[in-house]
C-alpha cells in the first residue's frame, strides 16, 4: 500500500481534521478524503465515524491503526538508517588491496577515513592482484588497490594511481652484488625466488625472462617476508618493489638492482564497480587515495 496513504490515515487519526493533515502533508483535503477512501475501498472497511468533534474511529479503524502506525514508524526509520548510511554515520567499507599497495597505502587511507568516519566498521583483505579484481567485480569489496595485471575486468572502473618499476633485490653477500650490469642469463643462472603464480608481479617477471621460461631455478613462495628473509643468506634473488624492501636497504641487510627495464614498470591501480553508486564515504575515500598518491610521489616512494 502507497506510504502517503497510511501517513494521511495515521495524521488523521491523531489530529481529527482534514485542513490540518493536508497542511502536514503538504497536500489538499480533498486528497487527504481520497486517500482514506481509497483504503476502506482496498480493505472494504469502513475507517471512521465523524461527527462536530471531528473524525473518530470505528472498531475496525482501530485495528487498522495499530498496525498502519507501525509501518509508518518503519518507514521512517528505513529512511533515517539510508540518510545515515549515505552520510556515513553507519555501515561498513569493505577493503581489498595486493601486497605493494596494502603495504605503502592502506595504513594512511585506513587511518583517514576512520577519523572522518568513526561510526563505520573498515577491513582489509589483502590477497593477490587478480583475487582483489575477482572480489570487486563480485562487490565483496568495495574498493581495491592492486598491482595492473594487463587483464581488465570489464565490470571494474580502473584508475591508475602511481607507478611502480620492480628492481633486482640480492644480499651484499650474493655473487652478483659487486657486478655493475646484470642480464638475463645472469638471473637465469640464480636461484630466483618467486611470489606466488597468481600475483600480478608474477606476470611481470615472466615477462621480463621472456623468451626464457621459469624452470628449476625458481622457489615460489606466498611471503614476502619470507621471499626477503631467504634474500638475506645471500645464495638467492628476487624481482620486489624497492618500496617492499625500503627498510632492509636502509639497514644494509639487503641491496637493490635497478634493471632499467620498462617491460618492469607497472602502474598501481584503484578499482571499483561500474554499477556502484557513490555516496559520501566514497567520495571521500577517492579524494584521499588521491591525496596519498600525491604525498607518497612527492617524498619518491613512487616513481
Amino acid at each position: 500500500m502507497n506510504n502517503l496513504k497510511l501517513q494521511a490515515f495515521c495524521l488523521l487519526v491523531e489530529l481529527k481534521k482534514l485542513a490540518p493533515v493536508a497542511k502536514e502533508l503538504g497536500i489538499t483535503a480533498p486528497t487527504v478524503s481520497f486517500h482514506i477512501r481509497s483504503i476502506e475501498e482496498e480493505y472494504g472497511i469502513r475507517l471512521f465515524r465523524t461527527n462536530a468533534g471531528g473524525y473518530r474511529l470505528t472498531e475496525a479503524g482501530e485495528g487498522v491503526y495499530h498496525y498502519a502506525r507501525q509501518i509508518v514508524q518503519l518507514q521512517k526509520d528505513m529512511n533515517r538508517y539510508i540518510e545515515n548510511l549515505l552520510a556515513g554515520h553507519i555501515g561498513s567499507l569493505r577493503l581489498g588491496a595486493s601486497g605493494l599497495p596494502a603495504h605503502i597505502f592502506m595504513p594512511d587511507l585506513i587511518h583517514q577515513v576512520s577519523m572522518a568516519y568513526p561510526e563505520i566498521r573498515i577491513s582489509l583483505e589483502v590477497k593477490t592482484a587478480p583475487e582483489i579484481e575477482n572480489k570487486v567485480a563480485l562487490q565483496e569489496l568495495d574498493f581495491g588497490l592492486i598491482m595492473e595485471t594487463k587483464q581488465e575486468n570489464t565490470a571494474l572502473h580502473y584508475e591508475t594511481i602511481g607507478e611502480d618499476a620492480l628492481v633486482l633485490a640480492l644480499s651484499p653477500t650474493h655473487a652478483l652484488a659487486s657486478k655493475k650490469f646484470i642480464t638475463r642469463e645472469d638471473v637465469l643462472k640464480n636461484k630466483l625466488l618467486l611470489h606466488t603464480s597468481s600475483s600480478s608481479t608474477n606476470h611481470f617477471i615472466e615477462k621480463w625472462m621472456d623468451p626464457f621460461q621459469p624452470s628449476t631455478y625458481t622457489i615460489e613462495l606466498d611471503s614476502v617476508s619470507t621471499i626477503k628473509k631467504m634474500l638475506t643468506f645471500g645464495k638467492n634473488l628476487a624481482f620486489v618493489s624497492a618500496a617492499l624492501i625500503e627498510e632492509e636497504l636502509k639497514s644494509g641487510l639487503l641491496m637493490k638492482k635497478d634493471l632499467q627495464d620498462v617491460t618492469l614498470r607497472r602502474k598501481i591501480q584503484f578499482i571499483y564497480p561500474k554499477t556502484r553508486l557513490d555516496n559520501a564515504i566514497d567520495e571521500f575515500v577517492k579524494m584521499s587515495i588521491y591525496e596519498v598518491a600525491q604525498r607518497l610521489k612527492m617524498s619518491s616512494v613512487l616513481t
